[in-house]
């Protein structure tokens, strides 16, 4: 369901022929804007996605375990049975 060259070139051409010279270039240099804008937005809300994402999976993440007391104790109290 893609547009191929040809129907493209067509689309160009036709424009062209509605538009006339003068008023196709400034409409193509608008629509490059336009596109340009949009990929950058895009670009942006994707980059921002992204760092909430990673952000999210930070917070997930259990801290270093680091033994409590009681399993101090224990290792303890088996060196002192002995």
């Amino acid at each position: 369901m893609g547009v191929g060259l040809l129907e493209i070139l067509v689309i160009f051409l036709v424009a062209f022929l509605v538009l006339g010279p003068g008023r196709s270039i400034s409409t193509a240099r608008s629509a490059g804007k336009f596109l340009s804008n949009l990929r950058r937005t895009f670009n942006e809300v994707a980059e921002a996605a992204s760092l909430e994402q990673q952000e999210s999976e930070r917070r997930r993440e259990p801290p270093d375990s680091k033994p409590t007391h009681s399993q101090d104790t224990k290792t303890d109290t088996k060196a002192g049975d002995e």
